[in-house]
């Protein structure tokens, strides 16, 4: 049995926009201007640390860098760091592309780090990003890494003019008491600088597209606020590579308001995304960022080979809508609904069907 308690709200829609007369500019990303890229085959440029004196550990470079470690069992976590140094402006908007594979059972991960303009240095990760302690899965995985974004989302400022990325470290670590051999397989590492393309979102476009930005003209004349955001939809034709799954986000400046599902699009694909505050598990790959409203479309892996857009709806409620936990029922009336529901209602079933019976029996007689 299901008991449903209803109550009113008095949420009211301050805002919808929609149609694509409420469309900025539409732009497209595409990653393929090359700021640096390393062949791989030369392991001098690569130097080796150890957490503890007594782990070891080999590396060599032909097209792929591969790091082998060996770790004894300890009592405490054990760490290989495998880094080169680099000479990024983080005025040009590095982005690093890298190609990895770590071995099943290992830890791994990537961080960034740079200096200021006065060279005091600064670093580009954190503890709790995506980047650190992740579980070797004995595949391929690749990375879109925007080194100004994960500063940002570190220090929480932009870094400052004159500002670069002079450092690049490949972690693997192994847990208490866990030994074994172990590699780190590094396939692809590039540094490329984003070109961003305008189109007409009304009409079908067609290129390699690294990230689909959509800049909404919405005004806030009401006051409305990120809180207020309450659900949005796009729908749109969409194609990609034979990997491409993506998802989309909505953003005011730098802050995610909204997350859809995860989508694909092997082939050509009608679909209609929705997105809400509630899915927010990610943040964009690619920084695109000022004070303005943006849908974007990002992929997790591949790549688009076509878009085309159909329309969008954002929508705001007059107060923020309710994430508090449901408000606590007595007992008592629990039990008052439990005992109507087993007790009254199918007496009330019972002589309403024996009154209808008993018409019956009369008009026949």
């Amino acid at each position: 049995m299901v008991v449903v308690l209803r109550g009113k709200s008095q949420q009211t829609t301050v805002l919808n926009v929609s149609n694509l007369n409420s469309l900025e500019s539409a732009n497209y990303i595409r990653l393929n201007n090359t700021i640096l890229e390393d062949p791989l085959t030369d392991a001098s440029q690569w130097q080796v640390g150890y957490s503890q004196p007594s782990m070891t550990a080999r590396i060599s470079a032909n097209g792929v860098l591969k790091l082998n470690a060996t770790i004894a069992p300890e009592s405490y976590p054990q760490a290989v760091n495998l880094y080169r140094s680099l000479n990024l402006s983080l005025a040009q908007n590095p982005v690093l592309l890298i190609s990895l594979e770590a071995s099943v059972g290992i830890h791994y991960g990537i961080r960034i780090a740079g200096r200021d303009s006065t060279g005091t240095p600064f670093q580009a990760w954190s503890e709790s990003s995506y980047l650190q302690h992740r579980s070797g899965l004995g595949r391929k995985e690749n990375f879109t890494i925007s080194a100004s974004l994960e500063a940002y989302k570190v220090n929480g400022i932009f870094s400052a003019v004159g500002s670069r990325i002079t450092s690049l470290l490949f972690y693997v670590e192994a847990t208490s008491g866990q030994a074994g051999q172990f590699t780190l397989n590094i396939y692809r590492l590039k540094v490329v600088a984003p070109n961003q393309y305008q189109f007409s979102a009304a009409n079908e476009i067609q290129d390699t597209i690294d990230e689909i930005t959509l800049t909404l003209n919405s005004t806030n004349s009401l006051s409305y606020t990120d809180n207020q955001f309450a659900q949005g939809y796009i729908d749109y034709y969409v194609r990609g590579t034979p990997d491409l799954d993506y998802t989309v986000y909505y953003l005011h400046g730098l802050t995610v308001v909204g997350q859809g599902f995860e989508y694909s699009a092997r082939s050509l694909t009608y679909n209609i995304a929705t997105f809400s505050s509630s899915k927010i598990t990610s943040y964009p790959p690619l920084l695109t960022g000022n004070n303005t409203f943006l849908i974007i479309l990002s992929p997790i892996r591949g790549s688009f080979l076509s878009f085309q857009l159909g329309g969008f709806s954002v929508r705001y409620l007059s107060q923020a809508p309710s994430t508090t936990a449901p408000t606590e029922i007595d007992p008592s009336t629990i039990l008052a609904y439990y005992l109507i529901f087993l007790f009254v209602t199918p007496v009330a079933i019972v002589v309403l069907v024996s009154r209808l019976f008993s018409n019956q029996t009369n008009q026949a007689s």
